[in-house]
């Protein structure tokens, strides 16, 4: 039953006990994957894709355009970011979860597989190029 302490005064609910900072993974990973989106978005804004001048484009964007190396910069992070944290949150189910929801953490897994498998083809350039 949830109400209101009389001695202190605080609320209080009927939560776990064992709820702590970690069940905000799934919120932190939302957030930084809208981030992830919204900076790919304004990425693709300054993209070439003639092989001759995507390079020098690449280059000259990032020496002409205000803020162009800080946007890749904050893309490549929050791509760093968003494994990270789901790696945090598969982790954190496997503590957390019982045994009725596998079929959930399996899941997980492969998402975070498959997530991995599109990062990697995704900056894999032309001419074996890296992202640079």
């Amino acid at each position: 039953s949830s109400g209101i302490n009389a001695e202190s005064g605080l609320m209080y609910n009927s939560m776990p006990i064992s709820i702590n900072y970690s069940f905000n993974f799934g919120v932190i990973l939302l957030v930084i994957y809208v981030c992830l989106l919204l900076t790919g978005f304004f990425c693709t804004f300054f993209y070439n894709n003639l092989l001759s001048v995507s390079f020098n484009n690449l280059i000259l964007s990032s020496v002409n355009i205000f803020f162009f190396s800080s946007l890749r910069c904050f893309h490549n992070t929050f791509a760093n970011l968003f494994f990270l944290f789901m790696f945090f949150h598969i982790f954190k189910s496997f503590f957390y979860s019982s045994s009725q929801v596998v079929l959930t953490l399996i899941l997980g897994v492969i998402i975070f597989i498959v997530s991995c498998a599109i990062a990697f083809f995704g900056y894999c350039l032309p001419m074996g190029q890296m992202s640079f």
